[in-house]
């Protein structure tokens, strides 16, 4: 019994510091010098392990946003905010508003990118017309601040994100992946590309006489050199109406 008592009260005094603070002893340890064994520690990381969100309390990291594909149809606002109409679905391709029926609205898709922020295609679902049934612009320029270049507004084929005009004979160049789409206000921006691969400051400009649309890099240049009046524009946006979302 004396041998007992001796042991443990070595084994206290060999597990106090000379700062008074215990020393912890594993298990292991512990038996060796008669000592009972310490219960199980939950929560704690193995060496080389990094503890779980679980066992820290922590949240996951947060997952990218999913993708999502959205139908409507292209409602043109202008300048001071009012609907003018919907882009007209003809069987000559896209371009100019709808004044008659609804049922001659082009009806478009598309799907966001994961961040929602990045360029998109947008494609004609019951296209009048014949393909390609994406829409962009059909001609090859600069445009720019201070200058009266154009280009048109029609179907397109499928171009790539932040791609140049690409060559479609001797009068088309297309650019199909030129649109962001902003899901809280429903605008759809375009982002022209130009023939330098810079990407140009892009207006939707609207034509009330010839009820035609293209874009151009500044309106007041573009008015400026027109001799007629009639060809004067004016600003327009684009957005998704009678939106489904999938």
């Amino acid at each position: 019994m004396r041998v007992f008592v001796l042991s443990c009260a070595i084994a206290l005094l060999l597990s106090i510091s000379t700062h008074g603070a215990v020393v912890a002893l594993t298990n292991a340890q512990r038996l060796a010098r008669g000592l009972p064994i310490l219960p199980p520690k939950f929560g704690r990381a193995l060496p080389g392990y990094a503890r779980t969100p679980i066992a820290t309390g922590e949240n996951p990291s947060p997952s990218f946003t999913s993708q999502n594909t959205f139908t409507g149809r292209i409602l043109v606002k202008g300048h001071n905010g009012k609907s003018l109409g919907h882009l007209h679905n003809l069987a000559s391709g896209i371009n100019g508003i709808n004044f008659g029926a609804s049922s001659a609205d082009l009806h478009v898709s598309f799907t966001t990118s994961r961040s929602e922020q990045g360029l998109i295609d947008i494609q004609a679902v019951d296209a009048a017309f014949p393909g390609p049934h994406y829409i962009g612009t059909t001609s090859s320029t600069n445009l720019a601040t201070g200058s009266s270049t154009f280009v048109s507004f029609g179907n397109v084929i499928r171009t790539p994100a932040h791609s140049q005009p690409v060559s479609m004979g001797h009068h088309n160049a297309d650019e199909s992946a030129i649109w962001t789409f902003n899901p809280k206000t429903y605008q759809l921006s375009v982002h022209y590309v130009n023939r330098d691969g810079h990407e140009a400051k892009t207006t939707i400009a609207y034509n009330a006489h010839d009820n035609t649309i293209f874009f151009v890099g500044d309106v007041g240049a573009y008015n400026a050199a027109q001799v007629n009046p009639d060809n004067h524009v004016s600003p327009v946006t684009f957005y998704l109406d009678s939106m489904t979302k999938k």
